[in-house]
């Protein structure tokens, strides 16, 4: 028994004791490290990128940059193996004081060298010049150039019936250039507002504007039906024509062909007397590895008709309406994928058709590449149109 016990002081003992340990640099020096010299400074979209001549200092473990940015306490380091060290974020172009430390093994900083920096404007402030707001069908669509492939959110809001901005649509993106729409509004006048925030909450101002959405429904998908032609591209694996329009997105539910023939092509009725289209969505084959890879569909042409000819010819009975194509919007390689690019599958890849196009009844897509670059097969979940059925 009295073994027992002395086992359990032991552990305890040695229980307390690390709970008092304060875990101390590896090396114990007290040693003031001599500062960094030779300063040049860079000038950067939104930030600065100041160079400098190291210590010959033997304790020196990194170089520390600080400044205050925003009221807030902005760090960047870098080690004894560079001579640079970057600071980003800055939401302007005005003057800020850097203040660089030479940092020892023991993490006893040197003084101070002052360093006044000015950043170039930063890519936020640059995308938020070139926006634009205009009126679309059902909304209105803020257009954007982002030439620095900045991560930025672009927000389009509106004043809503309460008189008061809503939430509105945001875009979380590093495209080079893009959309963003506000869609489902009436066809009365309204105050839109788009502006930008980066990855250090650095905000524009708030680009206003009063516009009139132009009249838009969504075509009702029950009332497609399949209109096979002779050259059409037949289903395979009962994968049928019909469950392309069928509300459902998992495996088996999605249109599929066999074929070996290239270019494919398939033509489906809208259940419509006529409609002037105003923009298209589909959505991609998912999981496995299968997005944006894989015979998914990455370019095609869609052709519209109010009266094609039964032989399934391409003749003058089809208008050509759009070619679209496929984009990933991380640039990121077959298999990898950022959280933008699995919101796009979810919400499925949206385009406008041209403004000048006639009402059709028959739409044709012309298959003409995959993501894998296949060409016997293709597939494809779901479709939908938006536009304005023509008035018999």
């Amino acid at each position: 028994m009295k073994k027992y016990i002395c086992l359990l002081i032991c552990c305890i003992a040695f229980l307390s004791a690390c709970k008092q340990e304060v875990l101390e640099p590896y090396f114990i020096d007290s040693t003031v490290p001599s500062k960094v010299s030779n300063i040049h400074v860079e000038r950067l979209p939104g930030a600065v990128k100041i160079m400098y001549d190291l210590p010959n200092d033997q304790v020196v473990s990194y170089i520390k940059a600080s400044c205050m940015i925003n009221g807030k306490l902005r760090e960047a380091k870098a080690s004894i193996f560079q001579n640079s060290v970057t600071i980003q974020g800055f939401p302007d172009t005005t003057s800020y004081q850097v203040n660089l430390y030479s940092v020892s093994r023991s993490e006893i900083s040197s003084e101070p060298v002052l360093v006044d920096v000015r950043p170039l404007p930063s890519p936020y402030l640059k995308v938020f010049k070139n926006l634009e707001i205009f009126s679309d069908f059902g909304g209105a669509t803020v257009s954007f150039d982002n030439p620095d492939e900045a991560d930025l959110a672009i927000t389009l809001m509106y004043i809503d019936s309460t008189g008061f901005w809503n939430n509105g649509e945001t875009l979380y993106t590093k495209k080079m250039k893009g959309t963003l729409s506000q869609r489902n509004l009436d066809t009365i006048p309204i105050t839109f507002g788009a502006y930008i925030r980066d990855r250090w909450d650095n905000t524009s101002d708030t680009l206003i504007q009063k516009l009139k959405p132009l009249y838009e429904e969504k075509l009702d998908r029950t009332k497609f039906r399949v209109w096979n032609l002779p050259t059409d591209e037949p289903s395979a694996f009962g994968w049928t024509l019909d469950r392309m329009w069928d509300g459902g997105f998992e495996e088996g539910q999605g249109f599929h062909t066999n074929g070996s023939t290239w270019p494919q092509w398939i033509t489906f009725d809208l259940g419509v007397g006529a409609a002037k289209l105003s923009r298209f969505r589909y959505w991609q084959r998912k999981n496995y590895g299968l997005e944006f890879a894989d015979r998914n569909v990455k370019k095609m042409e869609i052709w519209g008709s109010v009266d094609p000819n039964s032989n399934g010819s391409w003749d003058d009975s089809w208008t050509y309406l759009m070619t679209i194509e496929s984009v990933k919007p991380s640039g990121l390689p077959m298999g990898q994928l950022s959280d933008e690019d699995r919101q796009l599958i979810l919400d499925g890849e949206e385009f406008t058709f041209p403004s000048d196009i006639p009402p059709v009844k028959y739409i044709r897509f012309k298959i003409l590449e995959t993501w894998s670059g296949a060409k016997n097969q293709w597939f494809m979940m779901e479709v939908s149109f938006w536009g304005s059925e023509e008035k018999q």
